[in-house]
């Protein structure tokens, strides 16, 4: 969770992304009902669009949960636009299939209703849909971290070490937090602060990644990306280039990855 600066409360990450997918929705059915009064075709409006929104969700899920931070993320760039590519088309040739099922011919272009004259069209639109998807949500991720840095722009200070041998407390804006060493997962820095997650609580600091690479103990905290640190006893599964921290995924960079296989014994 994040604080509102106006008011204190803790406001829920899941809205940010319900707010996402609410815009991209309901951008995608006004030009869906568009199209569809336009050819006059209310009969099977329902279905059309339901299927049509739950294929959208699926491409953008993928590509914003799979292909970005497996990929492109890891400079893997030939694969990542080999799979975009794939998928978008996979995305079309469905959506063509289902309209010719539903109405006899595709939807889109007056000029183009085939199944191969309107690919070319169908594949632009949806492309643009994905281009305005991934940076609706990119543009809300960066407001979210930009909204809970400003909630702790007061912070002087990063650490208070109250002597305890597992528990510090972070200081986080005008606040003082008791955090357990053993249930911190990671750390992402961004510029002058640090996100410190823990097993149930995301904790902003003020402070460089550099400053927060001693919290934990000497090899406690094992960098693998400029701007990711990882508990060594939290690393369980590596994937593509990924480690796989339940509900994330950290990446390993290049220049990282060689140290990062050689502390954890791998080949």
């Amino acid at each position: 969770m994040y604080l509102n600066p106006t008011n204190k409360q803790p406001i829920p990450r899941n809205a940010f992304h319900l707010l996402f997918w609410a815009i991209v929705t309901l951008i995608f059915l006004y030009d869906r009902r568009y199209l569809i009064l336009k050819f006059q075709l209310t009969e099977h409006f329902v279905a059309c669009v339901v299927v049509r929104m739950i294929l959208l969700i699926s491409l953008v899920y993928l590509h914003l949960n799979v292909l970005i931070p497996r990929f492109f993320r890891n400079g893997e760039y030939p694969k990542y636009a080999l799979l975009l590519l794939a998928s978008l088309g996979m995305y079309v040739s469905l959506q063509n299939l289902y309209d010719i099922y539903l109405y006899g011919f595709v939807i889109g272009d007056i000029r183009s209703r085939d199944f191969w004259s309107a690919f070319p069209y169908n594949f632009v639109t949806t492309l643009w849909y994905l281009i305005l998807s991934t940076g609706l949500k990119l543009s809300l991720d960066r407001y979210e971290e930009r909204r809970a840095i400003g909630a702790n722009s007061n912070s002087t200070e990063a650490f208070e070490n109250e002597g305890q041998e597992r528990q510090v407390f972070l200081k986080t804006g005008t606040k003082k937090v008791m955090t357990d060493l053993d249930s911190i997962t990671h750390i992402k820095g961004l510029k002058d602060y640090a996100i410190i997650y823990t097993e149930d609580d995301q904790i902003i600091v003020k402070g460089s990644l550099k400053n927060t690479e001693t919290l934990l103990g000497e090899n406690k905290l094992i960098r693998v990306h400029k701007s990711y640190l990882v508990a060594l006893d939290r690393i369980k599964t590596i994937q593509h280039n990924q480690i796989i921290l339940e509900k994330y995924s950290i990446p390993i960079g290049r220049s990282y990855k060689k140290e990062v296989y050689k502390v954890l014994g791998l080949p």
